[in-house]
């Protein structure tokens, strides 16, 4: 199929219609146009995907031409959506999936919601930004794939929108495979803090949207699970295990960035409890010489050295005599180092017998 065959499918006249494109009987697409709109309300052979841009408000007025659309289905995929959800009523299925947002470099980790109505001779989608799984499956299109139905055309989006989440958990576990190499073997703790927390914010979002897709398709499951049609029920069977194996993975993903944070916070609590360690032992040191100085500091007759030549040097050497001393019993209690992993800490009756 030549790349451009799909390039008319903009139409123009038809408001906020990002494009229609027909499917003849095997399922090979071609340009549509505002005409194929009453093939969807009389469908014969093949059938009809139209793509909306739910931002422009006249939605609604190409919404109510397509006949088979019940008030509810309009309103999912005109109206403001909040959370993923699937609704099942006679031949019609609708609702609205999490995907990831399309940007000129690929897809991006913040999305938007695919509004999806499936009927037997018709898909009709919306959204309010580009998503990825859409523009995907025209690519696909335009490469030469098929979709002999719309339950088949839906099977290719959503396989499109599992395979853009896999890529972004394979790119997220790679980036927490380069943070723990430098936390773990390296000991790099302190300047991970902000890669990691940036990571743990996209595998959150990751999280949030791979676990709706998982819900949603789970409830379509259930509602195919009625239906005599049995492609329906293998599709959604099938999309509702990749989904879940998706979800998995992203939970390890969180699992992951949970214990590289907790490894982070142990380093860097043993990094404070150590200058923490220092800190008292420069203060027991000093506090001898402290107590000495002060001693001689009081303005008090009869001072000890206060008329004596000498009396400054031997106030020095009364100083750092307290200080060796402190020095000294720190050394005997075993306090002048930290404690060593693996190493019993000494008892307090230990400590009394060395004192």
């Amino acid at each position: 199929m030549p790349l451009d065959r799909l390039n008319a499918a903009l139409v123009r006249d038809v408001p906020g219609c990002n494009w229609i494109i027909r499917f003849d009987a095997e399922g090979r697409p071609e340009s549509g146009a505002a005409s194929d709109i009453d093939r969807i309300n009389a469908p014969g052979e093949g059938y009809v995907w139209m793509h909306l841009d739910c931002i422009d408000r006249r939605v609604m007025d190409v919404l109510r031409r397509i006949e088979p659309l019940t008030a509810e289905a309009r309103d999912a995929l005109g109206g403001d959506i909040h959370h993923p959800f699937v609704e099942h009523w006679g031949d019609l299925v609708f609702g609205a999936i999490a995907d990831h947002q399309h940007a000129i470099d690929g897809p991006k980790e913040d999305g938007d919601f695919l509004r999806f109505a499936l009927g037997r001779g018709f898909l009709v989608t919306a959204r309010r930004i580009p998503i990825y799984s859409a523009q995907a499956t025209r690519r696909a299109l335009e490469d030469g794939a098929t979709a002999t139905s719309p339950i088949a055309l839906f099977e290719l989006m959503v396989t499109h929108l599992c395979k853009c989440s896999a890529d972004l958990t394979r790119n997220m576990a790679t980036t927490l495979d380069g943070i723990e190499d430098n936390v773990v073997i390296e000991g790099r703790g302190r300047d991970q803090r902000a890669p990691l927390g940036q990571a743990r914010r996209s595998t959150v979002r990751l999280a949030r949207q791979v676990n709706g897709l998982q819900s949603t398709l789970a409830r379509l499951e259930e509602a195919a699970a009625g239906q005599d049609d049995a492609h329906l029920h293998e599709v959604t069977t099938s999309l509702g295990q990749r989904a879940e194996a998706l979800a998995r993975d992203v939970a390890n993903l969180q699992d992951r960035a949970r214990t590289l944070h907790d490894e982070i916070n142990a380093i860097l609590t043993t990094e404070t409890n150590d200058r923490l360690y220092t800190l008292t032992v420069i203060t027991a040191l000093l506090l001898p010489a402290t107590f000495v100085t002060g001693y001689f500091g009081m303005n008090t007759k009869s001072l000890l050295f206060a008329e004596d030549d000498n009396g400054t040097f031997y106030a020095t050497m009364l100083c750092l005599s307290a200080s060796l001393g402190a020095l000294f019993m720190l050394w005997r209690l075993g306090l002048t180092r930290p404690h060593e992993e693996g190493k019993p800490k000494p008892t307090q009756k230990a400590l009394k017998a060395r004192v």
